[in-house]
């Protein structure tokens, strides 16, 4: 059964960048070196604002095979 993660990245506002489009990148190098790879999906989203944040979980909720 495939399991899939959500990531929802976010920089606080008036901070340096952070660059989390790589720390993503860097989740999903590692996990394509792990034996159990084919059993994860990872879909993440990038400048998640407070006000997003429901429909992000919704939307990726309604996505599940439960």
């Amino acid at each position: 059964m495939t399991k899939k993660i959500l990531i929802l990245a976010a920089n606080p506002l008036e901070t340096a960048r952070l660059r989390l489009d790589k720390e993503v990148e860097e989740i999903r190098m590692t996990l394509q070196l792990s034996p159990n790879r084919d059993r994860f999906v990872i879909e993440s989203r990038g400048a998640v604002r407070p006000q997003d944040l429901q429909q992000h979980l919704y939307n990726f909720l309604s996505s599940l095979d439960c």
